[in-house]
């Protein structure tokens, strides 16, 4: 027969079943759990130390029990990652079912990368994920690192980057940040002045993880505001979320063409 159930009587469940299986009930995200120090990272020289902590890759729970110490490059930057890498094989000792039986599992590690990150489907055929933990920094003699933050099912809150031309009110809160938790992506912002975008109605550029995951994705709307920082009015306008940027519509005979000098808002969204 082609077809099985793995959680039947009497059926063996491998482990490559086990990760389909998780990585599905979790949508395929991967990421650190809130376990042990989160792999918290302290360096010395060029020597990097990780904590303890857990993480979900691809379906496979990854723990550093104690922590474990990587050489990183001189003279480089990249990123710390945790690698799972099923070209390797893992190496056992002892009988099978007794208290002999050791597993020394060789298909995990930890990785000093200093190019692009590889990050196959592992429940598809893939062999290589890499996620990332930290980015360093070094010099011939020292380093610098800056924690990751992939929590999983929460990014914890990034900036994010505006539109072409568009600057902060000097007048205003200034800031612009997006967070990814359980699939749905906010954005925060107040105080920015889209006149000097290309169509004076550009706001933000789409980082590729917030972009929608929608079939015959076409646009969507939400409420935001301009405020007048010369006699504190506020104006309702519109702002159109598409698959590469998020940009703004408002009626022209409310406030002028041009004069969007301080635009404020949430907006929250699935990405999943």
């Amino acid at each position: 027969m082609a077809i099985t159930m793995y959680q039947s009587d009497r059926n063996t469940v491998s482990p490559a079943n086990d990760a389909s299986l998780y990585s599905g009930l979790v949508s395929d995200t991967n990421g650190t759990l809130r376990r042990g120090s989160q792999f918290a990272i302290t360096v010395n020289g060029l020597v990097a130390t990780i904590g303890t902590g857990q993480a979900v890759i691809q379906g496979r729970l990854v723990e550093i029990t104690q922590s474990e110490t990587l050489t990183l490059p001189a003279n480089s930057s990249g990123t710390i990652a945790i690698v799972v890498d099923l070209t390797k094989s893992n190496d056992v000792s002892g009988t099978a079912g007794t208290p002999t039986y050791q597993v020394r599992v060789n298909q995990v590690y930890l990785v000093a990368v200093t190019g692009t990150l590889t990050q196959d489907d592992l429940n598809n055929g893939g062999f290589l994920y890499e996620l990332p933990i930290a980015s360093f920094t070094s010099t011939t003699t020292s380093a610098t690192t800056t924690v990751i933050k992939s929590v999983f099912n929460d990014t914890g809150w990034k900036d994010m980057p505006l539109a072409d031309g568009a600057v902060f009110n000097q007048k205003s809160n200034k800031y612009a940040r997006y967070r990814i938790l359980n699939g749905m992506c906010t954005i925060v912002f107040d105080g920015i002045d889209l006149t000097s975008t290309a169509g004076q109605n550009d706001l933000f550029k789409l980082p590729k993880e917030i972009i929608p995951n929608i079939t015959d994705f076409q646009a969507m709307l939400f409420q935001i505001n301009n405020f007048d920082d010369n006699n504190k009015n506020v104006y309702p306008a519109t702002a159109v979320l598409d698959t590469k940027r998020i940009y703004t519509r408002w009626n022209s005979n409310v406030f002028g063409k041009g004069s969007f000098t301080h635009a404020s808002g949430t907006i929250i969204y699935p990405v999943g």
